[in-house]
């Protein structure tokens, strides 16, 4: 079980996906994301999903909506069983589909996206450079990634730095559409 650290959700559960390779974001993080971003009224996707409690966080600090992605069966009913849960039915989408099939697919923009993709399997750099396909002008992008797997320059080169927060090996990465 995950507690809820923020907003009008604090301090609920929530379920772990049952596979030993999910790794969470942990509760520092998704406290700091609550203090450093204003989720009020947007819309949200969250990429490389896992259980679900980033978007989840997002909701209980006033996203209006949130896309949730990720290509595990295990992931998705994690997430469904969550979501039905805590009753938020009515202010998600639950996509199981591959994050970087997703990215160059999907017809909208959101307003805040946030990736934790696995660490160490190489696919930061692909959903950093696809990003940006649903991303509006004001969009911000959120990358959650090991040190050692931070973006080169040439994958995002249609992405600007604006704000690195340093975790350990985990890195927090903002960026806006350049």
């Amino acid at each position: 079980m995950l507690k809820i650290e923020t907003g009008e959700l604090k301090s609920r559960t929530v379920d772990t996906v049952p596979d030993p390779r999910t790794r969470y974001t942990s509760a520092i993080i998704r406290r700091s994301l609550a203090n450093m971003v204003d989720f009020e009224g947007k819309t949200c996707l969250d990429i490389c999903a896992g259980s679900g409690i980033v978007g989840i966080e997002m909701l209980s600090n006033g996203a209006r909506h949130v896309t949730f992605v990720d290509v595990s069966g295990l992931s998705i009913s994690t997430i469904k069983r969550n979501i039905k849960k805590l009753g938020l039915e009515e202010k998600v989408d639950i996509k199981r589909i591959d994050a970087r099939r997703f990215l160059e697919s999907y017809a909208g923009v959101f307003d805040i996206i946030y990736s934790d993709p696995p660490y160490e399997l190489g696919i930061v750099d692909e959903i950093a450079s696809r990003v940006h396909n649903v991303m509006a002008d004001n969009s911000i992008f959120i990358l959650q990634c090991s040190k050692r797997e931070k973006p080169s320059e040439s994958v995002i080169e249609k992405l600007r730095v604006v704000k690195e927060k340093d975790y350990g090996d985990t890195l927090l990465i903002f960026f806006k559409k350049a």
